[in-house]
């Protein structure tokens, strides 16, 4: 349908968060934009808040999650799923399944090139804005399109490729599909350009950790190349950040990481989350999938065979011992049902876990705020770096010694050492450490499909990923491996409503193929 989504939708949100009324004139909307909105600094700013609002859109958190994590071995059935999400969780997919619109994504989009089509022209007529200022918002906002885009293609793979707003009805809105090399080549030169004109930090706590800095355009390029198989550029990016002498990132303590991590918010090693607060910005994708104060059991669960069976993460038999078996995370970001078998989400839905030093039993509080959203944080970028270094097999004890990093602080009762380079010996023991590291240390935050969709592209064949998503499933699980059977069917189809709108888009031929011998 064509409609000038992008003057409609920037208003909408602009009297929402700022509550200039404004904008409410009787005129046409285009005219208020061209005509009389980009006039000086202040109206560019609402502008650029606006682009991060609608980053924090329900359509769009709800889809970074359900495209990032649902699928894969982390979760399962909770509390009043919706059938949308059952079906895929049990890999039902059709291209009427509201989870695979992909216009909020594009609204975002849109919402970016309006902003940088428009306010460059502000310069020439508000003195106190000048070239320095619109080139660091400018590398913001090519992060959040950037960001938008990335997700993308990691899960349709090839998608249209927009850089232009939607000004009026006379443009041609039948735009194809571009390749994903394609894109994220685009994606990668928008975000080199970013990090010449980026700020290292902002005025306050809140805005560094909630606005694009350049550790953060640097920790999406690093996910970027990992995606890439550019490792060594991976590896730089990691390295930028890890040795950046302006930075205060530094890993919070283990014990500390629910509360001060994913409670509290905007950690000393958080890079870049998004914002919320109570009065006008809930997080209620959040509270839906995880749970909270008054709602304990979300609507996601953690599959029970891969916390107490031989699969799981935790107690991990490896040599003569157990990796993981006194591990802070398996009690700080799953609880399991007294007297039962599920384990429910508590990582982001808790404030704090108290545990009896008796009993070692734990108690649970829920928060009754909303929870921030975060992007990236320190501990991946170790994560990342590990994995560069793993595919490359340049260090293999570097690698390791990253990982364990990460893994000694949620492991405080192990011996100083930790983990033990003997027992991965090999590049596949060490890929399986690096997985489980992964997965504890990163579980529940919308990383964990497109994980396992890294390792299937190494080899082109889905069958690393259905080694781990199979296992959740009762029974082998032989029909929902024969529904990933090929590579296109790890990506999601392209929504029907999609291919309506726009006559030049082409079903991802798996689907295609799929609804043919449906009929």
């Amino acid at each position: 349908m064509k409609k000038i989504i992008s003057i409609l939708s920037i208003a909408g949100l602009l009297i929402t968060s700022s509550g200039c009324t404004d904008w409410l004139d009787l005129r046409p909307e285009s005219e208020i934009v061209l005509d009389d909105y980009w006039q000086n600094e202040s109206q560019v700013t609402q502008v650029l808040s606006a682009c991060y609002r609608s980053v924090t859109e329900r359509d769009v958190m709800s889809r970074m999650l359900v495209w990032g994590e649902l699928r894969s071995d982390n979760v399962w059935y909770g509390s009043g799923m919706p059938s949308d999400m059952s079906k895929m969780l049990n890999v039902d997919i059709t291209a009427d399944n509201g989870y695979c619109h992909w216009g909020s994504f594009y609204t975002v989009i849109n919402y970016c090139n309006n902003f940088l089509h428009y306010a460059p022209g502000v310069v020439d007529k508000d003195a106190n804005f000048t070239e320095s200022k619109l080139h660091s918002m400018e590398a913001e906002v090519l992060t959040l399109r950037a960001l938008m885009y990335f997700y993308l293609v990691r899960t349709f793979e090839n998608v249209p490729w927009v850089n232009e707003p939607s000004i009026d009805d006379a443009q041609d809105y039948r735009i194809p599909q571009s390749p994903e090399d394609e894109i994220l080549n685009y994606i990668v030169s928008d975000l080199q350009t970013a990090l010449r004109y980026s700020r290292d930090n902002f005025e306050t706590l809140e805005r560094t950790k909630g606005r694009v800095t350049t550790n953060a355009i640097r920790a999406l390029l690093a996910d970027i190349y990992l995606w890439q198989e550019e490792y060594s550029k991976c590896i730089e990016m990691c390295d930028q950040i890890l040795n950046d002498p302006e930075s205060d990132l530094e890993l919070e303590m283990g014990e500390d990481v629910i509360s001060k991590v994913f409670y509290q918010g905007n950690s000393k090693e958080s890079i870049f989350e998004l914002q919320f607060d109570d009065d006008q910005m809930f997080n209620s994708v959040v509270y839906d999938y995880f749970g909270g104060s008054g709602r304990m059991a979300g609507q996601w669960s953690f599959p029970a065979p891969l916390v107490t069976g031989r699969y799981s993460p935790f107690n991990y038999v490896v040599g003569s011992g157990k990796e993981s078996s006194e591990d802070l995370r398996e009690k700080d970001f799953l609880r399991q049902v007294i007297g039962g078998d599920s384990y429910y989400v508590f990582k982001y839905a808790g404030a704090d876990r108290r545990e009896d030093p008796t009993t070692e039993a734990s108690t649970y509080f829920y928060r009754n705020v909303t929870a921030n959203w975060i992007v990236y944080r320190l501990s991946e970028i170790y994560l990342m770096k590990a994995e560069a270094m793993i595919q490359l097999e340049s260090n293999k004890e570097q690698a390791i010694e990253l990982i364990n990093t990460i893994y000694m602080r949620s492991n405080v009762e192990e011996d100083e050492l930790g983990l033990i380079a003997d027992n991965y010996s090999t590049k596949l023991k060490l890929d399986e450490l690096y997985m489980r590291e992964r997965q504890r240390e990163l579980m529940f935050e919308g990383k964990r499909w497109f994980d396992l969709m890294r390792m299937a592209r190494r080899v082109d064949s889905p069958a690393p990923l259905l080694s781990y998503v199979t296992k959740k499933f009762t029974g082998g699980s032989s029909g929902e491996a024969n529904k990933m059977s090929v590579m296109e069917a790890l990506y999601l189809p392209v929504h029907t409503d999609e291919l309506k709108a726009n006559s030049a888009l082409v079903q991802n031929e798996f689907y295609k193929v799929q609804a043919e011998e449906n009929k």
